[in-house]
């Protein structure tokens, strides 16, 4: 194939679409209310008030969700099995962010995590102690769950999460 095939076959083809209607409108979201029904939370939230951590499993395909979700988004099913789950689990992914202290104006790295715990199938996004170094930080990382001292039934339960020591074969192996 010439060059000149190759570029003429790349080449955009801007297609003219038919407007059918056109309506003037504004939207103005902060007006709607919502209502978001937390009833199904009560055993999540009873939960950490114990320093325990429930998932929502859902009957269909098996996936557990923490935390929690009204609709399973793989199957449209509401998951409806409540069950229980480790305080330790591995970092999914993490972003590092950089925040400017207000008062100093000094910019801080702070890195931010998705946890996925042992036993559930999704993750969210939380923090790691903050001793631990943004470049300490890696996908895979072995974590633990630091309670709130009093906690309230809420996940601002979950403090923070620390490091585990890894212990594991193939780091050892990887020679970066």
């Amino acid at each position: 194939m010439s060059k000149l095939t190759r570029r003429k076959s790349m080449e955009y083809i801007k297609k003219d679409y038919v407007r059918t209607r056109t309506m003037p409108a504004n939207w103005y979201l902060s007006s709607y209310n919502y209502k978001f029904n937390i009833t199904h939370m009560q055993p999540l939230r009873e939960k950490l008030k114990q320093k325990k951590i429930v998932g929502l499993q859902c009957s269909s395909c098996n996936r557990v969700f923490f935390p929690p979700r009204i609709v399973c988004g793989k199957c449209m099913v509401k998951p409806d099995r409540w069950v229980d789950l480790r305080e330790t689990g591995r970092v999914a992914t993490y972003t590092v962010a950089y925040i400017k202290d207000p008062e100093t104006g000094e910019v801080q790295e702070k890195p931010i995590v998705c946890a996925q715990l042992d036993g559930s199938d999704t993750s969210y996004p939380t923090q790691l102690n903050p001793d631990i170094a943004f470049k300490d930080t890696y996908v895979g990382m072995p974590i633990k769950v630091h309670w709130a001292e009093n906690p309230e039934g809420g996940l601002m339960d979950i403090e923070y999460y620390d490091a585990v020591e890894d212990n594991s074969k193939d780091i050892e192996l990887r020679k970066d």
